[in-house]
Parts: structure tokens; sequence; C-alpha cells
């Protein structure tokens, strides 16, 4: 029995690396996003922290001053992490419509594949059928009555 050969292999292999490629760049966008909103609650903490060492205490109107500068360039470093992690959710929903649409590719040629295989099976069921009707001839003409 001959082996079976599917012509659209290396394509259907490409699609599988494709797909986890874009995989892979999706984890590292997660793993991305996921180090922004740490940095971010670090940054709030810092923030709440100043805060709280100004209230209730008397200080110098220069002192007050800095700390409410820091407070703000601090709101602003927020707003800039929370507008990188946006871009971050952003490139992750197309990374991830791109992995739906490598999925539905990659089981069209695996749903080729498999009809082609299909047919390869018929067809050699049909040759294993016709080599042992030959043979059953053959012994049936040889043997004498």
């Amino acid at each position: 029995m001959a082996k079976f050969n599917y012509k659209f292999e290396s394509v259907l292999n490409v699609k599988i690396i494709m797909e986890k490629k874009i995989q892979e760049e999706i984890s590292l966008i997660e793993k991305e996003i996921k180090e922004f909103n740490n940095k971010r609650q670090i940054v709030i903490e810092e923030r709440n922290r100043a805060r709280l060492s100004m209230k209730g205490i008397q200080c110098r109107v220069s002192e007050y001053l800095s700390v409410k500068i820091f407070d703000t360039n601090l709101s602003k470093v927020i707003k800039s992490i929370e507008k990188k992690i946006e871009d971050l959710y952003e490139s992750k929903m197309i990374k991830q419509k791109e992995l739906i649409e490598k999925k539905k590719e990659r089981k069209v040629f695996e749903t080729l594949k498999d009809s082609q295989l299909q047919e390869y099976l018929l067809d050699e069921r049909r040759n294993d059928l016709k080599e042992l009707n030959e043979i059953a001839i053959r012994n049936f003409n040889g043997i004498e009555w």
C-alpha cells in the first residue's frame, strides 16, 4: 500500500507556523499589558503615599507646591501608562482577529486533507479489491474440474 501524500502539506505547515507565531505575539502583548498594569499600580501607590505625607501637617508653600507638582506629574505618568495599555489592548484585538482568520484557513486545508485522504483510501480499497478479483479469477481458471 502506497503512502498518502497530501499535495498541500507544505502550505498547511506554513499555516500552522503562522498561527503559532500569532499566538506567541498575543502572549507577548498580554505580558506587556500585565507589566504596564504593575507599573501603573506602583505609580498610583507612590502618588497616594505623597498625598498622605502632606495630609494634616503644616508645611511651607514651596514644599506644598513641590508635592502638588509631583502629584500632577504622577497623574500624567498614570495617564500615559493607561494610554499604552489601551494601545496594547487594541493591538491584541487585532492579533486575535488575525488568529481567527489563520485558524479558519488552517481548518480549510485540514478539511481538504481529510477529504483527499478519504478519496485516497477509497481508491486503495478499489485497487485492492480489483487485485483480489484478478487473483481469484486466475486461481479459478487454473483449476480443472
